[in-house]
């Protein structure tokens, strides 16, 4: 599964001598290691990360298919995370082993960038090998793909696309292309956004798509993040609300333990759905265009590796990265410096016995006056929002090292409070006893780009409360913007990971303010919906719609306008220009309402009309 691997890759491929792939993220055992989808727009690829928070994970497991005995050299593509921050030595380190005798090399070390290091070399008898990864450390080390070749002259290629990929007539490679079905909407991102949009324009009797490259649903609102849904509800014409209440989390806390999100009743609700095929575990990595609209939305099976196609007359951009609008052209902007960060939150407890955290030579020691302290809360301590960075990398090409340096910064800051008796006073065994129990490794990002509608709803807009005739959903969150922690900024110099919240008057949340329709869909891409913090607001609008459960009502507005468009065979500005007393209609019938299909639909809106008075 490959964004990267260059194009001369197929010209040295096939081989005559025997050479042969395996995709980590295809093992059949992944035993303690995870899968990470959230780079392949950056290093190209889901790989497995060993996340163990020091503890070395179990070993990930396959069986491999050897075509033919020989001397195979083996390489595995990898990257030494923590180098990339300017720290020695690596401290992802893992081997690889074959028929339970392990390669010699140690992996995921020294190379800053994402390439083929060499494993070792090992003899291999004709049939069937058990290929393991073993993790030395339990701090992270990623593994990408595993590649063999019996080629003495054989070195492996830089990176091209996993399309590219499929030129190579070797064993373990992305197959052609499947069609994967047409639908009335696809809709693209499993969060809040996306799960509304699919329920209830499959409730109206759109037959949809719904699209997630997570194995959960909730995005933001997973228990892989854990940050719980915000926003109110104050009494509207519109019941948008009903369909979120149905799925939404109601955590104690965020972070809080894994159960306290839901993830099961999420995808109960959406199974739930007989018009929705639900794609969980599959990465959108590029769309096809036809007469200036969208037409289809490939996708690769992350754990299988098949590569997918579904098509489409209506599409939605749920992905917060908005990354359907930019594969498709849409006008867009995107804040260049001082954006809001990610995330990665924490949890520690306290055991009855003493835990320990063995110190890295590549950590950092803080004292209490460089880091804020962990508060501990409903039993537990939990790090919260305000741990975030990446204010001024690039949201997508340096998404990953931003990761990275979240995680340095809670390993340093544990490694602070454990072994250096930084808040030591806060804990009556000066947390001797405290373990650290969860960090994510799957980031919460706030801001990436936004896509442009017919109109770009401003903060003033709020502020000053300005009337839209296509008023539809309420927001409710205070403009709320995020800038590095003065105080903190330098602990890492030049890398801040602690934010401050700057939060604006003048929106009433027991009020809230109806934002417009035509920021859910695209000015020039003329199929395209969006639900999420990717629709057409300016950055301090911005501020305030990104919560999970105004973005829940997104979806809920943007689907039945689909499920409209669909009726009328007609593009979601048509439902502005034409038909916009008819979705207000729409959008006032309940969560519950359900029809066949849109013919049921449309005898249900007490009148019809055209165009709007403006």
């Amino acid at each position: 599964m490959k964004f990267l691997l260059p194009l001369y890759a197929t010209a040295i491929l096939p081989l005559q001598a025997a050479t042969f792939l395996v995709e980590a993220e295809q093992f059949s055992d992944k035993g303690g290691w995870g899968i990470d989808t959230q780079f392949i727009e950056s290093m190209g690829s889901p790989y497995l990360i060993a996340h163990g928070l020091g503890k070395p994970v179990a070993d990930a497991t396959t069986e491999v298919a050897v075509p033919e005995a020989g001397e195979y050299r083996v390489w595995v593509r990898t990257v030494d995370w923590t180098a990339r921050l300017g720290q020695k030595p690596g401290a992802g380190t893992f081997q690889v082993s074959i028929d339970g005798k392990p390669l010699v090399a140690e992996l995921g070390k020294d190379d800053k960038k994402w390439t083929w290091q060499p494993a070792g070399k090992v003899n291999l008898k004709q049939g069937k090998a058990k290929l393991a990864l073993k993790d030395l450390t339990g701090f992270d080390g990623r593994a990408d793909a595993v590649l063999f070749s019996s080629d003495g002259a054989f070195n492996p290629p830089a990176d091209a696309t996993f399309e590219e990929r499929t030129t190579w007539k070797i064993p373990g490679v992305p197959a052609a292309m499947e069609d994967a079905g047409n639908f009335d909407l696809v809709v693209v991102g499993g969060g809040y956004g996306g799960i509304a949009t699919a329920i209830s324009s499959a409730r109206m009797g759109l037959k949809v798509a719904l699209i997630q490259n997570r194995d959960v649903l909730g995005g933001n609102g997973s228990s892989e993040i854990r940050v719980w849904a915000k926003g109110y509800y104050p009494k509207s014409e519109y019941p948008l609300a009903d369909i979120v209440k149905e799925f939404e989390d109601k955590a104690i806390a965020s972070p809080a333990p894994a159960k306290e999100f839901g993830d099961d009743l999420k995808e109960k609700v959406v199974r739930a759905e007989k018009n929705i095929t639900l794609f969980l575990s599959h990465h959108a990595y590029g769309v096809e265009m036809k007469d200036g609209k969208l037409a289809a939305v490939k996708m690769v099976d992350i754990g299988a590796g098949k590569l997918k196609r579904v098509t489409g007359r209506l599409f939605s951009d749920c992905t917060g990265h908005g990354f359907i609008g930019l594969w498709a052209g849409a006008d867009h902007t995107e804040t260049e410096k001082g954006r809001m960060g990610m995330s990665n939150m924490w949890i520690w407890q306290n055991r009855k016995e003493p835990v320990k955290f063995e110190e890295k030579p590549w950590m950092l020691k803080f004292t209490s006056a460089q880091f804020p302290y962990p508060r501990v809360r409903d039993g537990f301590g939990h790090a919260e929002w305000f741990w975030e960075s990446g204010y001024d990398a690039h949201p997508i090409k340096d998404l990953e090292t931003t990761r990275d340096l979240n995680l340095f910064a809670t390993y340093s800051s544990w490694n602070s409070i454990k072994n250096h008796g930084a808040y030591a006073e806060r804990d009556k065994n000066k947390h001797q006893n405290a373990e650290l129990t969860w960090l994510a490794y799957i980031g919460g990002p706030r801001e990436t780009l936004q896509l442009l509608g017919d109109v770009v709803m401003s903060g003033k807009d709020i502020i000053g409360k300005t009337e839209f005739n296509d008023a539809t959903l309420l927001t409710t969150w205070p403009i709320d913007l995020h800038y590095p922690l003065e105080k903190y900024k330098n602990t890492i110099p030049g890398r801040p990971f602690i934010a401050r919240a700057e939060q604006g008057k003048g929106l009433n949340k027991y009020v809230g303010y109806p934002i417009p329709y035509r920021l859910l869909y695209s000015r020039n891409v003329p199929n395209l919906f969006m639900a999420g913090r990717n629709i057409s607001v300016n950055r301090d609008a911005l501020g305030s719609i990104r919560v999970m459960k105004t973005i829940g009502m997104m979806g809920v507005t943007a689907g039945r306008a689909a499920a409209l468009a669909t009726a009328h065979d007609c593009m979601p500005r048509d439902i502005y220009t034409k038909h916009l007393d008819e979705a207000k209609a729409l959008w006032k019938q309940p969560g519950s309402a359900r029809y066949e299909n849109v013919g049921e639909m449309l005898k249900s809106i007490p009148e019809k009309s055209g165009a709007p008075s403006l």
